[in-house]
């Protein structure tokens, strides 16, 4: 899809930080901490939930292999995805956002942040396919081994993105926004990136 920029390798490259034959990860702009990376497929699609059952199977060795490679270079990481819900880039992408660094650390997100959203726990990922063919949004959330989808049908669009909250929840406000980052903060910005490239290029 040529106006999406998550469909543009060429002028995302330089934030590519490994493929696999249908999905890649990257690091993105305003990342929320070192470590903080992307999982997306290299098909267009509006969110996981539309995601093809025959690339399931290597979906979940790419996501399990993330998981392990943020876990043992940051912290073990919260994995969530706004669905169509919130998306600033409309093309699917799953978060890895490490759970503990030296500005934060998140026990448990999903009664800090998505305690007053109806939720419902599910067993895997997939599940998700089904909220979203009958409510066509969702929030899903990952921590810790447990798995939920967050219900957003209804909400007014933007009231709630993960981006807010984690700002309420740390103090850092100039991450709110990733367009509207002060200069400052994109300067720290930049050196998280640098971080988190170089310890893919190491493979530490």
């Amino acid at each position: 899809m040529k106006e999406c920029l998550f469909c543009d390798f060429d002028k995302i490259k330089e934030d590519i930080l490994w493929n696999s034959e249908n999905f890649y990860v990257k690091v993105g702009i305003g990342i929320l901490a070192p470590g903080h990376v992307m999982l997306l497929p290299k098909m267009h699609m509006a969110c996981f939930a539309q995601l093809p059952k025959q690339l399931s199977n290597e979906f979940i060795s790419v996501k399990d292999k993330l998981f392990n490679k943020i876990k043992y270079a940051f912290n073990e990481p919260i994995i969530y995805e706004h669905g169509v819900y919130g998306q600033s880039i409309k093309h699917a992408h799953l978060h890895f956002l490490p759970s503990r660094n030296n500005y934060y650390n998140f026990k448990n997100i999903k009664e800090n942040i998505f305690k007053s959203l109806k939720s419902a726990r599910i067993d895997n990922m997939f599940q998700i396919a089904d909220v979203f063919k009958k409510e066509g949004s969702y929030f899903y959330l990952e921590q810790n081994g447990r798995k939920w989808v967050i219900h957003t049908k209804g909400r007014e669009e933007g009231k709630f993105t993960f981006r807010k909250e984690f700002a309420r929840l740390t103090g850092l406000y100039a991450l709110e926004a990733w367009q509207t980052m002060p200069e400052s903060e994109k300067q720290r910005n930049i050196e998280w990136v640098e971080t988190t490239k170089k310890t893919f290029k190491n493979g530490q």
